[in-house]
């Protein structure tokens, strides 16, 4: 397929045109909000167009990869589906910007979310050994150093106006989405943020999850300087499955069998199973493997958490499912000269 690329960040250069070269498939439109360092970044690829016109990014291509700030995603994926084409788009879908993030896509063309953690093969194999069993606790811990300072190029990321969010919409979105996918909907939230950036972004969240079933899950989300952590631990019954750390592929089991732990490694570049899926997905005329529908659910929980530190944490319940509003009626739009020059810095993602 001919593909469009909107963004040029380090997860564009470093993840996404690589895992699309690997694949066979051809990109041939690169678009920025800063039109020279689009033709710039290009040219460095061997993308044969690069640009600031949102017009040219949907011309003569069979989908669309959508990598800049948070507050362009929704609208961008509008503009790419109404014009026909599918869309996967990076995470989250809005953060907890709260417009935009429920629009319905039925019948319209494939669209997914690059929530890629699904498809390791270690988080393949814990969703088996959940199987039959209903645990009583996870938790979740993710640490990583990031304090951008004034002028840096991922300053962008500290603006909940323009992230959605701080560490919870950016690293811990990955997170709750592992949590959807294990365990669906919770129907309960509650959370602490704190250590906030001076325009908004929190550094440190701490957020309870409860579901129906007895399950209840502690995240832990933090940018700090302490030394890196992340880990996914699922425990109950005298059993406890943990991925320490998440990435490694190493899932440790602890029972009444005694212990083991298999290795099952991810992918050198995760966007490349992630892409091919979505490439299978648009080919078989199915769902990608987080399409928009799942992916607004992590939005919910980024909602809720907002909400319930606005309450001094008290529980937020989350809404039943419902559709939203159709693409037709949500009223969304390409992204304003306004919006543009506002975020004009580096798109780059964090895991």
């Amino acid at each position: 397929m001919r593909w469009g690329i909107a963004g040029y960040g380090d997860v564009v250069e470093r993840r996404v045109l690589p895992a699309l070269r690997a694949l066979g498939e051809e990109p041939v439109r690169l678009w920025g909000r800063d039109g020279g360092r689009a033709v710039r970044v290009a040219a460095r690829h061997g993308v044969p167009v690069g640009g600031a016109d949102v017009d040219m990014l949907i011309r003569d291509v069979d989908a669309v990869y959508v990598a800049t700030p948070v507050v362009h995603h929704v609208p961008l994926a509008v503009h790419v589906l109404r014009a026909g084409l599918p869309v996967l788009v990076e995470k989250p879908l809005a953060g907890a910007l709260g417009v935009g993030a429920g629009v319905g896509v039925d019948g319209l063309p494939c669209a997914g979310v690059a929530y890629y953690r699904r498809l390791a093969p270690a988080v393949r194999r814990l969703r088996e050994e959940l199987r039959g069993w209903t645990p009583e606790r996870v938790e979740v811990r993710f640490r990583c150093a990031f304090d951008p300072g004034p002028g840096h190029p991922m300053r962008w990321r500290t603006d909940p106006a323009l992230s959605g969010g701080g560490v919870l919409a950016d690293a811990g979105s990955h997170r709750l989405d592992l949590l959807h996918l294990l365990f669906g909907r919770p129907e309960e939230v509650r959370a602490r943020l704190g250590r906030r950036f001076p325009e908004g972004a929190e550094r440190l969240a701490e957020v309870e999850l409860r579901w129906a079933s007895g399950t209840r899950a502690l995240v832990r989300a933090e940018w700090s300087g302490e030394p890196p952590e992340d880990r996914f631990e699922v425990s109950g019954g005298g059993r406890t499955l943990t991925l320490d750390p998440l990435d490694s592929g190493r899932l440790h089991r602890h029972g009444a069998g005694g212990e083991r732990q298999l290795t099952l490694p991810p992918a050198p570049n995760p966007h490349q199973p992630l892409i091919a899926d979505f490439v299978a997905a648009v080919a078989a005329g199915r769902p990608p493997v987080c399409p928009f529908g799942q992916a607004r659910l992590v939005d919910e929980v980024l909602v809720a958490a907002e909400h319930s530190d606005a309450a001094g944490g008290s529980p937020v319940p989350l809404p039943l499912p419902a559709d939203g509003p159709s693409l037709d009626r949500a009223g969304a739009q390409a992204p304003s000269s306004a919006d543009q020059a506002r975020s004009h810095r580096g798109s780059g993602v964090s895991d």
